[in-house]
């Protein structure tokens, strides 16, 4: 591809099929960036949203009550989204999360505190969804001595 075609191509908003995506961190600031840069990857903003255990929050781009999503009243900013997420986070829905990984509370010399992780499956799905596009669980950030 030439350079000309290749910046043409960055002007254009043109949303990739194989997306790849997995950002742990902590706090609402961070986490409404990490949102913003989903959304403006995908094109879209969450319309729904649904709980399960192996996934943690899971938002989709399309509501369909009939998948036990619920929607949302409206399009959500990644701000309104965070504060939203946060809320989960600290439920006890969010503590029946199933960790693995580096998700998990581990043992180590340092210590944890508690944190999340945004990510995607195969495809820029989630749990093989094709309407869910991003997934927030709770996770521990792993901290050395």
């Amino acid at each position: 591809m030439s350079k000309d075609a290749w910046n043409r191509s960055e002007d254009r908003r043109v949303f990739a099929d194989n997306r790849v995506f997995n950002v742990n961190g902590q706090g609402k600031e961070n986490l409404t960036a990490v949102l913003d840069l989903v959304f403006s990857m995908t094109g879209h903003a969450p319309m729904g949203w649904k709980h399960e255990k192996k996934c943690g929050i899971i938002l989709f781009w399309a509501a369909d009550e009939g998948d036990g999503v619920i929607p949302f009243p409206s399009e959500l900013s990644a701000e309104e989204t965070a504060l939203i997420v946060l809320k989960y986070l600290d439920s006890d829905k969010a503590k029946e999360v199933e960790l693995s990984g580096w998700d998990c509370d581990c043992d180590h010399d340092g210590h944890n505190t508690r944190g999340w992780r945004v990510y995607c499956d195969d495809w820029g799905h989630v749990n093989n969804c094709w309407r869910a596009f991003i997934a927030i669980k709770p996770a521990y950030m792993w901290h050395g001595k």
